[in-house]
């Protein structure tokens, strides 16, 4: 059995109806910032349940706008030191520096306790990230933690389209959340980003800032620092076709999902189970090896013996390893220090293969051969 690990959600139907979409918009020439993105906008605000939504060019240029819009520079941003390098890059192209924080041992996500200790008096954000498509348990107290110290609270969801607790959905929980569509994600336009926030104001000055800092788009009157930040309308058209199948593709996450748990439990290998009340979005299927294990020798094996391939770890590689930071320390607000749970979940976690229309037989295989790896290893 051939188990890839990913399969993108379009279908012959859909590539009908951008194909038509598409050629009206080509002989209109509306090729940017058209109808198709402001629908794609509402469409996306409303699945969040959020007063606005932004599109631009990337989840990390999101991240950027709203570390902006916030206003980091000069100050300190904390950042989770499991997550990719984006989440650190977007505040330091803003003009702040980075504080790296710990994550726990359960969902991977960033710790309050050491988010506590490390905030600073110029912490101007906290960026959260929802790794893996789960809201961290945590996350009340970990955005009191950066309301108390007058930091914003900034919700990386670039895994979470449609995760939802209680309060609401990612995106609808901070000052503002930010978004990735790049191929491997949840929903995907191909490449592109979006920001969310429930804040007028702030949804004016992204607004302002996604177009080079214009007063009003398209005037060329610029009152503040801005880049180009804009989407095109032909990567709406790949959002709104997701937005069409968005509920139907988190309830194929969650239903395979459900089987991983049910065909994992009490084996060598542990998961990530949902937190009571909270519906993930299953980015990724998140697991713990056992330790001392070697991950990329069990890969290798089920790839080539099994041609099963396991999707990428969230992450691999913490952080504070990053030849960066050693190269630049002056982007660091504080030294590096040990980060030791964040270097264990570096070390230990796998991904299993997991997209809509994965089929029971292809997961009960995978873990069969995955087991039976992990108790030969």
């Amino acid at each position: 059995m051939d188990v890839p690990i990913l399969k993108i959600p379009f279908t012959e139907a859909d590539a009908d109806q951008i194909g038509g979409r598409l050629k009206d918009m080509l002989l209109t020439g509306r090729l940017t910032m058209g109808g198709y993105v402001r629908e794609f906008e509402e469409s996306f605000a409303r699945f969040c349940g959020v007063p606005r939504a932004l599109g631009c060019g990337s989840g990390t240029a999101a991240l950027e706008m709203i570390c902006r819009a916030v206003g980091v520079e000069g100050g300190s941003v904390a950042v989770p030191a499991n997550t990719f390098m984006a989440t650190a890059l977007a505040p330091l192209a803003a003009g702040a520096r980075i504080i790296l924080v710990d994550c726990d041992p359960v969902y991977f996500q960033m710790d309050p306790e050491d988010l506590a200790r490390k905030m600073r008096d110029d912490t101007r954000a906290v960026i959260v990230v929802h790794v893996g498509g789960f809201i961290s348990p945590a996350w009340r107290r970990l955005r009191a933690i950066a309301q108390n110290g007058g930091a914003a609270f900034i919700e990386d969801a670039a895994h979470a389209h449609g995760a939802e607790v209680a309060e609401g959905r990612a995106g609808s929980l901070g000052t503002a959340g930010a978004f990735s569509f790049y191929p491997t994600k949840v929903l995907t336009t191909a490449e592109g980003g979006m920001v969310t926030t429930a804040d007028p104001e702030l949804g004016q000055t992204l607004e302002s800032l996604r177009q080079h800092g214009q007063k009003r788009p398209g005037s060329n009157l610029h009152q503040s620092f801005g880049l180009n930040y804009r989407p095109s309308e032909i990567h709406a058209l790949l959002g709104l076709a997701m937005m069409d199948k968005a509920e139907w593709i988190l309830a194929e996450r969650r239903r395979a999902a459900a089987v991983y748990d049910r065909l994992l439990a009490d084996s060598p290998v542990a998961p990530v189970l949902p937190p009571p009340g909270q519906k993930p979005a299953y980015y990724k299927y998140m697991a713990l090896l056992p330790e001392g294990l070697d991950r990329d020798h069990l890969k290798s094996r089920l790839r080539e013996e099994h041609r099963i391939n396991l999707a990428g770890e969230v992450y691999a590689h913490p952080l504070h390893g990053q030849r960066f930071w050693a190269d630049q320390p002056d982007k660091l607000a504080a030294p590096l220090g040990p980060l030791p749970v964040s270097e264990m979940v570096a070390a230990r976690q796998i991904c299993l293969p997991l997209y809509p229309g994965l089929e029971e037989e292809a997961q009960v295989y995978v873990v069969e051969k995955l087991l039976t790896a992990v108790l030969e290893a």
